[in-house]
This record gives C-alpha cells, sequence and structure tokens, in this order.
C-alpha cells in the first residue's frame, strides 16, 4: 500500500462513520469474530474508508486462519490414518503425531491470537497496518 493512501486512510481513522461511533471504534469492532463481523462492517459501512480498510483485512485474517486450522487438521487426520495401519507401532506412532500436531496446533494459534490482538490494538489507535499476505489480498479482492 502506497503511503499517500495510507495516509489517507489513517486520516478517517477519527471521523464518524454511517454505523454511529468513529472508524477507529469500527474498525477494531470488525476484528472480533473476525471474519464475520469484518463482513458486517464491510457490508454496512459506506463512508468511512479506515473501517472499510480494517474490515477488508479483518474478512481476509478470518478466512486465512480458518484455512489453517482446517489444512493442520486435515494433515493430521490423513497422516494418523497412515501410520496407523502400521502393524504393531501404528498405535504409537499415532499418539506421536497426535502429540506434534497438538503442540504445532497450539503455536499456530497462539501467533494467530497474538497477530489479531496486534490488529485490534493498531485498529484502535487509529492505524492502518499493512501485513503481508493479508493485506495484498485485501487489496486485491476487496478494496
Amino acid at each position: 500500500m502506497a503511503t499517500e493512501s495510507v495516509t489517507a486512510v489513517e486520516s478517517s481513522a477519527s471521523n464518524e462513520t454511517s454505523l454511529g461511533p468513529d472508524g477507529n471504534v469500527v474498525a477494531m469492532l470488525a476484528y472480533f469474530f473476525a471474519p464475520v463481523c469484518g463482513v458486517l462492517v464491510y457490508a454496512l459501512e459506506e463512508e468511512n474508508g479506515f473501517a472499510r480498510y480494517h474490515a477488508a483485512q479483518s474478512i481476509v485474517f478470518g478466512l486465512l486462519v480458518i484455512a489453517a486450522y482446517v489444512g493442520l487438521w486435515t494433515i493430521s487426520f490423513v497422516i494418523s490414518m497412515l501410520v496407523g495401519e502400521v502393524p504393531i507401532i501404528g498405535f504409537l506412532l499415532s499418539i506421536l503425531v497426535g502429540i506434534i500436531d497438538a503442540v504445532i496446533t497450539l503455536v499456530v494459534w497462539l501467533a494467530a491470537f497474538l497477530v489479531w490482538l496486534y490488529l485490534v490494538a493498531k485498529a484502535y489507535q487509529g492505524e492502518a497496518v499493512s501485513l503481508p499476505l493479508v493485506t495484498a489480498i485485501a487489496e486485491k479482492h476487496l478494496l
């Protein structure tokens, strides 16, 4: 995102929105229950570019987190099914796969939570942050 457009988006953070509250409050609320609230804010907010910017990022961020969860679950399920078929030690291997999956899932969810918390805080502060993959997808398809 170019510097001029970030500044233009950030300048509308303190402006009122068509939904009522200031842009930074609506932008922050867009991240709660992402991507659902992001879709609601994106669809209902017509005037404030800052709120729409964060709503678009909320949609993409929420969908990417859901996709990561589904992908991890699918990979774990397939590997568990495959190693479960190994005679004698298959049960032990499937337990090991389950433990490794739990650790990886915990790390991914902790990282997603920290990024979400960062996005919520920056939206409330009136800053338009740019996440490499999330912002690129949001700008290409939603903004």
